[in-house]
């Protein structure tokens, strides 16, 4: 898959100013949004339970 394939995979979230704490204050690190692709997206929205 090439680079420009992969980039419009990408959904890029940008970050509140309260989220980056968030982030910062989870991980230790700064963050200004968080890029995620279609499947990971859709995993967060909606969870699967397991059974």
């Amino acid at each position: 898959m090439s680079q420009q394939s992969k980039d419009e995979n990408l959904i890029r979230l940008d970050l509140s100013d309260a989220q980056k704490v968030q982030v910062k204050q989870a991980i230790g690190k700064d963050a200004e949004s968080i890029e995620l692709n279609a499947q990971e997206l859709e995993e967060r929205i909606t969870p699967r339970m397991s059974m």
